[in-house]
């Protein structure tokens, strides 16, 4: 598959064109399998108020992760983000295959509302580091709680859109310059453009044609960025 592109497809099917051990780094935002949607959107017709594609197919999550192992790299990483709910169930599949480095702490600068009564709000969700072998981070070693501040909802393509910053960190700690970083599903292309700032390539999916098309276009604004900055 051509590389610097996200193509719109089942993310399963799309890894089976990808050579075995070819990628250097995974950083993947999976379905957490906790039939998402948001409930606090005043527009119910809003795309966020509808549940999001495979959040409640735990098989995906099984294949997408023996899929994930096979087409990385020997001695190289990967950063699985998941939740509490089903944290037991990532960390079996991940074992399958992976060496489970680090189940990182991500804060958020808000929490979750659930039951107001009987549980108190969650502030935080989970990144798993793996390995396929044992693969050195760069620069300096960090805790394995991490701070980043939310997008906020005005500003969102996706409604589970992760902060820019954390995936560069991801990407800047585990990989180097023109590595080939992989995400399964893309979402708002945020591996992509993480990927692009820091000048590795990229290669990934989404199954969902309104986020792909949004996603396609914020990737090409910033490579458009990119190129007009090295002149």
């Amino acid at each position: 598959m051509q590389i610097n592109q996200i193509y719109n497809m089942d993310c399963i099917k799309g890894m089976k064109k990808i050579d075995d051990e070819s990628i250097d780094l995974i950083v993947t935002d999976p379905p957490y399998l906790i039939e998402y949607k948001t409930n606090y959107r005043k527009d119910k017709k809003h795309e966020f108020n509808h549940t999001i594609l495979n959040d409640n197919n735990p098989e995906l999550i099984s294949k997408y992760i023996k899929e994930c192992y096979r087409i990385l790299k020997p001695n190289k990483a990967m950063y699985m983000f998941c939740n509490f709910d089903n944290v037991d169930f990532f960390k079996k599949e991940l074992e399958k295959y992976f060496k489970i480095k680090n189940m990182i702490v991500w804060v958020k600068n808000n929490w979750t509302a659930g039951d107001l009564e009987a549980q108190f709000g969650k502030q935080y969700e989970l990144i798993f580091l793996v390995n396929k072998g044992r693969a050195k981070f760069f620069g300096s070693r960090v805790t394995d709680v991490w701070h980043f501040n939310r997008i906020p909802a005005d500003k969102l393509i996706h409604q589970n859109q992760e902060p820019l910053d954390l995936i560069k960190r991801c990407i800047l700690k585990h990989s180097q310059v023109g590595d080939l970083v992989f995400d399964g599903f893309m979402g708002s292309g945020t591996t992509a453009v993480a990927a692009i700032d820091e000048k590795r390539n990229f290669l990934g999916f989404e199954l969902d044609y309104e986020k792909y098309e949004k996603a396609s276009k914020r990737i090409k604004e910033s490579l458009e960025f990119q190129q007009l900055t090295l002149f």
